[in-house]
């Protein structure tokens, strides 16, 4: 290939990749509204916790080895955060079976809701391409963070659950 294709191509990815990033709810926007089935019957919608509650959306797969490695820090939120910040983990569906689920739930004695994302409509609003996918969503309904989720909490909560003005 000459000087003047490989240019091409790189402007063609340049171009591609900045119209792709576009699409991501990132850091700073309104994190997108929805509404999905939990296993256990109950609905959440993400809207009911503004002005309420920051949120901790991840998006997992029961295959997903790094989602298993999560399990415990999102079970020691549950118990300790109860009322500072709502936890929902939505499975994308990928390779993965309502039944499976379940199983994966009982199997980990998982203590926060699970959602089964039944057609992906949630997973493709996200646009989440890999899991664990992680949200941090602050009280007033705006993304904070966008996986790299902060270890630690407690140090963040003040901020994440001030209602603007």
């Amino acid at each position: 290939m000459n000087k003047i294709t490989y240019t091409l191509i790189a402007f063609l990815m340049i171009n591609l990749s900045a119209y792709a990033e576009k699409d991501l709810p990132n850091v700073g926007d309104i994190a997108p509204d929805f509404e999905i089935t939990q296993l256990d019957g109950t609905k959440f919608r993400l809207s009911e916790y503004k002005g309420k509650q920051s949120v901790y959306l991840v998006f997992w797969n029961t295959w997903c080895h790094y989602c298993m490695k999560k399990i415990p820090t999102l079970k020691k939120i549950q118990q300790n955060l109860p009322n500072d910040l709502k936890i929902i983990a939505v499975n994308t569906t990928n390779k993965d079976s309502i039944e499976e689920s379940h199983a994966f739930q009982k199997r980990f004695d998982i203590n926060y809701p699970l959602a089964f994302d039944t057609g992906k409509p949630v997973t493709d609003l996200y646009n989440v391409w890999g899991t664990p996918t992680e949200f941090i969503i602050d009280i007033n309904g705006i993304i904070q963070h966008r996986d790299e989720v902060p270890k630690s909490f407690a140090k963040h909560l003040k901020k994440w659950n001030k209602v603007a003005p």
